[in-house]
């Protein structure tokens, strides 16, 4: 695909005002690690988030609102009102993080109504062109789509206009606000739903110097500046998009909903809850949620009845009064009530978290360290159970510090027993199995086969994850072991396969074997300048049939140690 250049520079223009729109637009933002108690308006008094502390005095915050503990898990069920565990997205890599193309987004169900859609920013619910946000109703998409995160904050080239590579100059927070700011002048005469999806505070922990030098002085460890320094830069740039719909004349005509997608990674304030991203306790899994729509919502509400991120697409379609999806069964219930009258009670009996690394399970696997039961059980009261048997009364202890357990096993048997039932439901006897790389479609050639995707066959060798960009495969030294891609051939045809890896010295010769049915094709291994010095190369051609099957990659000879450290694998269609 062609790279190109977009600026992060955003001139203003002579602007018109809107016409009154049938429909409210809506604007969604949802940050990457930010946590409930990185807010000056949840009592951080280290935070620099004026903005949003000012939202929440112009709408209403939800104190008690629930995410999953990790971000793929999240992002499924915020976009299909449905629990992760139906969708397939169910962990955050090794090819467990696609959302089924069964599933109807938030995008498809406002692209319905006559909505101008836009996904702007992290995406993380499908690795391939089959699940690229232009396919799942957003009629625009800038930002990153394949993986959870960017290496470079700055001057990135790890983004795309809609399925366009393009480069940027600037800080990634800055220009995909740009981006929003573009969209949102572009679209201000016509109904807009816009899902800004940041990806601070997320590893990497990087921000402008000016930023991280103001915590720096106030007192916090560097890695806790950084985090703060990135929060305080998002606070400002939605600050910038708030100015806009001003000069607009949008503001009354745009709902606005603020949450994170999971607990945060700050540490240095916590506001006495306990855990972080990842867990199941109220710090990993409670996001902060603010709903601004000025005279629509009463201002300054705090509401402390639980909602959760499955909530949210049936709250919108209420608030937007279009119909919400019908293909599947939704789990959210709407809380618009909350928000038009700034109090009430929940809609659920029950909230349930979950997540491990892995598919989910409701008791721990031995010998498998990432199937380690990790959910936990809420009810409407605040009573919660954990998988590891503990129980707490979050209204008098929200820090779950007073384990209630054995005093009231009643109580923990009746929430465990809810969990198995949820769990029943949402999982019961499926397993989970990665979806097949399709191979030949015209908007993804060359298409990379992802080595986290392989299938390693044998004890040793294995796909190892360094942060996408740099994944390899490791310990292939017994040439009885390889490694198998499920693939689904859209096309037929002639097919190049190239490659790219590290040859140590005197693995130059080896000799590995791409199999496919009947195909075959054999490369000889080239040096490098290392192991871990990657060059790439043609490794031949090979007829592939239309249909799903195998990728194989054995091992002919190894000459020594392993044949390469693989880095990059493709095939294009000729």
């Amino acid at each position: 695909m062609t790279r190109r250049t977009f600026f992060s520079s955003f001139s203003s223009c002579a602007l018109s005002f809107a016409q009154p729109a049938e429909r409210p637009n809506v604007l969604l933002i949802v940050t990457d690690d930010e946590g409930w108690f990185d807010l000056g308006a949840n009592g951080n008094p280290y935070a620099e988030t004026p903005i949003l502390d000012r939202m929440a005095r112009e709408g209403v915050r939800l104190t008690h609102f629930y995410c999953s503990p990790v971000c793929t898990p999240t992002r499924a069920a915020l976009m299909t009102g449905r629990h992760y565990q139906r969708t397939g997205a169910v962990d955050t890599y090794l090819g467990r993080d696609t959302l089924d193309a069964r599933e109807v987004t938030l995008g498809q169900m406002f692209q319905r109504a006559g909505y101008r859609t836009a996904c702007i920013g992290k995406w993380h619910l499908g690795r391939y062109m089959k699940y690229h946000p232009n396919e799942r109703g957003f009629d625009e998409f800038f930002g990153f789509w394949q993986y959870g995160f960017i290496n470079r904050y700055d001057d990135s080239d790890e983004l795309f206009e809609n399925k366009t590579p393009v480069e940027t100059t600037g800080y990634i927070t800055d220009v995909l606000t740009n981006r929003a700011l573009l969209f949102l002048e572009e679209n201000r005469q016509r109904p807009f739903f816009l899902y800004l999806a940041y990806n601070a505070p997320h590893a990497p922990y990087l921000a402008p110097d000016a930023y991280i030098e103001r915590f720096l002085n106030n007192g916090l460890p560097l890695q806790e500046a950084r985090i703060y320094g990135m929060n305080a830069c998002l606070d400002a740039n939605i600050g910038r998009l708030l100015h806009a719909l001003e000069i607009h004349g949008l503001s009354g005509k745009t709902i606005i909903l603020f949450m994170s997608d999971n607990g945060g990674v700050s540490r240095f304030f916590k506001a006495g809850l306990r855990g972080n991203k990842g867990s199941v306790y109220e710090g990993g899994i409670r996001s902060p949620f603010i709903a601004r729509w000025p005279e629509r919502f009463p201002a300054g509400a705090v509401v402390s009845s639980m909602a959760q991120h499955i909530d949210v697409l049936p709250t919108l379609a209420d608030l937007a009064d279009i119909g919400p999806p019908v293909e599947n069964p939704l789990d959210g219930r709407s809380f618009a009530r909350l928000l038009r009258d700034g109090r009430g009670e929940s809609a659920h009996e029950f909230l349930f978290s979950q997540w491990n690394r892995g598919y989910p399970v409701l008791e721990s696997v031995p010998g498998h360290a990432e199937l380690r039961a990790n959910w936990a059980v809420r009810d409407r009261q605040g009573l919660k159970f954990h998988s590891n048997g503990e129980l707490y009364d979050l209204a008098a202890d929200p820090s779950e510090k007073n384990n209630l357990a054995a005093r009231r096993a009643d109580d923990a048997a009746r929430l465990r027993r809810e969990f198995e039932k949820f769990f029943a439901d949402v999982w019961g006897s499926r397993r989970h199995s990665r979806v097949p790389i399709e191979v030949g479609r015209p908007d993804e050639n060359p298409v990379e086969i992802d080595l986290t995707w392989a299938h390693p066959v044998g004890q040793k060798i294995k796909p190892t994850y360094r942060h996408y960009n740099r994944d390899t495969i490791e310990n292939w030294t017994d040439p009885s072991e390889y490694l198998r891609w499920d693939v689904d051939v859209v096309a037929s045809g002639v097919y190049d396969i190239e490659l790219s890896y590290g040859c140590r010295p005197g693995a130059q010769g080896s000799r590995v074997r791409f199999h496919a049915r009947s195909q075959a094709v054999d490369y000889t291994v080239q040096p490098t300048g290392g192991r871990d010095v990657f060059a790439r190369f043609s490794a031949g051609r090979m007829a592939l049939e239309r249909g799903r099957q195998w990728l194989e990659l054995r091992a002919v000879h190894i000459a020594h140690q392993e044949p390469f450290l693989l880095h990059k694998l493709w095939l294009r269609r000729l």
